[in-house]
């Protein structure tokens, strides 16, 4: 008759094991133990499933202060994001968690909501840990945020757009070309009373580089720039007050066409204009940013610009990993360009208008 063979471990709390109790119960090194939890592959499937079993029975957790004392840094890249409950800031955690997966590293989040205290605040926090990395989403940071980077001892990278002349690595795209780019969108449609909309949301920083580029694309078209912004800070809310605004403007003297600063802000003008007699785009063209789900499923469709916010989180894990493979803390700051898309849908289509 078959017997089967179990671990008999000591009656201790769980997680108050240490890895020289798993390794002593497994028959292995210490470093093998480690070697499990870091570099799995490098462990025989036998030794793996050993040590798995024991794990589950011990509650064992490796000790990352442990890890820190022994190298001088831990295994943890701080991530600091402007807003995690967006789902663009979501498939670029995304990128990153798969960037990072297998790697032995440990992505770990803060969430500012667009503030830079906050953001000091986390980046100081992560510090304290001595981070393998930190990767942040904005790149106006406060002067002593600024100093804490720059005196760090880890790779930086600064992610989702892109600055010229800045110290750290950067992964994203430059946010005023994306406002050129739809401004002159309506340009070559003949369109020359074009408005930007923005949220009441000053911090929201990228929608004001946005704007600046579309405002510089209407200077160099010989054009004078109208910058508007709503007393809302709900994306929604913000594009339906914005369309209301538009619907009191006389039809000869409102714009033509108008450049939302999210796809969020356009989607709330769409749902309000039956409302005001409004039709897009014969009474006026519209677009946005962001491509989320729903702008190709409002009608009219909606014309927007496309990021890849997962690939450049992706992007963003392998610059982490090429620096620490070769040790290049150093290295000079690199810029990795991800390109967006315009994607031209009706709402856009000024043939189609009447005026």
């Amino acid at each position: 008759m078959e017997s089967t063979a179990r671990v008999r471990t000591p009656r201790r709390k769980l997680g108050t094991h240490t890895i020289h109790d798993v390794a002593a119960l497994a028959g292995v090194s210490s470093i093998t133990v480690s070697r499990y939890f870091n570099a799995p592959e490098k462990v025989s499937p036998a030794v793996r499933d050993r040590l798995h079993q024991i794990i589950l029975e011990t509650g064992y957790v490796p000790s990352q202060m442990a890890g820190r004392l022994a190298s001088a840094e831990s295994r943890v890249v701080g991530a600091v994001m402007q807003n995690t409950g967006s789902s663009t800031f979501a498939d670029l955690v995304k990128g990153m968690g798969d960037g990072f997966e297998g790697s032995g590293l440990q992505l770990l989040l803060a969430n500012t909501e667009y503030s830079q205290a906050r953001e000091e605040r986390a980046m100081r926090a992560f510090m304290g840990w001595h981070p393998s990395a930190l990767i942040l989403t904005r790149d106006d940071h406060t002067p002593e945020s600024e100093a804490l980077l720059r005196a760090a001892r880890c790779p930086i990278v600064e992610t989702w757009g892109v600055v010229p002349g800045r110290p750290f690595h950067q992964v994203g795209f430059p946010h005023a070309d994306i406002g050129k780019e739809l401004a002159r969108h309506f340009l070559e449609q003949g369109a020359r009373r074009i408005r930007f909309a923005l949220r009441q949301a000053p911090q929201d920083f990228r929608a004001q580089q946005r704007a600046l580029g579309y405002a510089q694309a209407m200077a160099a078209a010989g054009l004078a720039s109208d910058v508007q912004a709503s007393s809302c800070d709900d994306e929604l809310d913000a594009g339906a007050q914005m369309l209301e605004r538009l619907s009191r403007e006389p039809p000869d003297q409102r714009p033509q066409a108008v450049i939302f600063a999210s796809d969020n802000m356009a989607v709330g003008a769409i749902l309000a204009a039956p409302a005001r007699g409004i039709r897009f785009p014969q009474d006026f063209a519209i677009a946005g940013f962001g491509d989320a789900p729903i702008a190709a499923r409002v009608h009219p469709a909606l014309t927007t610009v496309r990021p890849r916010p997962y690939d450049i989180g992706l992007k963003a894990a392998q610059v982490v990993l090429s620096l620490k493979a070769g040790r290049e803390v150093d290295a000079p700051p690199a810029t990795h360009v991800v390109p967006c898309e315009l994607i031209v849908r009706d709402s856009s289509r000024l043939a189609w208008s009447s005026r």
